[in-house]
């Protein structure tokens, strides 16, 4: 099969293509699923350029953990069937691992699945399971109620533009971050009550005499301890692990959570989830959350798609489409 393959760490341009790699062993309780296409999260650039504990990386390693696409092969017994079309975050986005999504075909336990909804291009939906998941998972713990508000950091990137919709969804006030092209992005087609322009203004002192329930921190360095003070008393800060995390900052703001002061903290890594998978893929059913995607590019471009993500400047995902399924 045709697949992106990582044999060593550096620039985009050491991604290679290649057609010689083996299909997947599908084993007991797993699904076999033909990629229809896979998307760049952070994650995998940052694998790819060696951020990310390389010591323990294995390679050669097939890059990515999103993936959409139909069902190939299943246990007779297993809820998905040959030709559902079905979308899901596998363990590929582990730098553990040998079996990404950047591939024509991969094998995954059932339960990361998810049935597909059919009012989006199965392109666009690859783009969702690893930020949709991420945000989910990380603003669950908070507990948050209808009407309660929360600040949403960096609102036009991946988890970002998925955190503004779920939330939303979940009937939360929500303000943002973001640089002034997205304004129109994160207030008109996502729906964040207030935008905060990082370039002009300095979200401590825009919501210093009001602060927020709950702060989604994506982006780590100097903004994890800026956020506590948006926070109200007992207000809940999610911090989502990256390369970027302070972690002085956040094991103080666990400890004090355990001895119940000041706010509670939560840190997230992202993991496969099935069952949650479902419960987006029914909002998006419902025209709540749609995929934002930045562009599609061909599997063959994958360097290209780093490049982007890289920028920082990627306004959602960007989309790698493997194939016709």
């Amino acid at each position: 099969m045709r697949a992106v393959v990582l044999t060593e760490f550096g620039a985009p341009s050491v991604l290679k293509l290649v057609a010689d790699q083996p299909i997947p062993q599908r084993s007991a309780g797993e699904a076999l699923v033909r990629v229809a296409a896979t998307s760049v999260n952070p994650v995998d650039t940052a694998v790819r350029a060696g951020k990310v504990l390389p010591l323990l990386v294995k390679r050669p390693q097939i890059v990515g953990g999103d993936l959409s696409g139909v069902v190939v092969e299943t246990d007779s017994t297993s809820q998905f069937k040959p030709g559902d079309k079905v979308f899901a975050l596998t363990d590929g986005f582990n730098f553990q691992t040998r079996t990404g999504t950047y591939a024509e075909f991969a094998s995954m336990k059932e339960d990361w699945l998810a049935p597909l909804p059919d009012n989006h291009s199965i392109e666009s939906l690859a783009g969702v399971p690893l930020v949709a998941l991420t945000a989910w998972q990380a603003l669950e713990p908070a507990h948050l109620k209808a009407g309660q508000r929360v600040l949403i950091h960096a609102g036009a990137g991946g988890v970002g533009s998925m955190a503004i919709q779920i939330a939303k969804a979940w009937g939360l006030w929500v303000a943002t971050t973001c640089g002034p092209k997205n304004i129109d992005l994160v207030t008109k087609e996502l729906g964040a009550d207030q935008v905060i322009d990082y370039t002009k203004e300095d979200f401590t002192q825009v919501l210093r005499n009001n602060p927020v329930d709950c702060v989604l921190d994506m982006l780590g360095g100097t903004i994890t301890g800026k956020s506590k003070q948006v926070l109200r008393r007992g207000g809940y800060l999610a911090h989502v692990l990256n390369a970027n995390s302070p972690y002085l900052t956040i094991g103080a703001g666990l400890v004090f959570s355990t001895l119940r002061l000041g706010v509670r903290t939560g840190t997230t890594l992202v993991k496969p989830n099935g069952k949650q998978l479902r419960q987006i893929g029914d909002l998006i059913q419902r025209g709540k959350i749609k995929p934002v995607v930045d562009r599609v590019l061909p599997l063959e471009q994958a360097g290209e798609g780093h490049a982007v993500v890289e920028s920082g400047h990627a306004r959602g995902k960007v989309i790698l489409k493997v194939q016709d399924v």
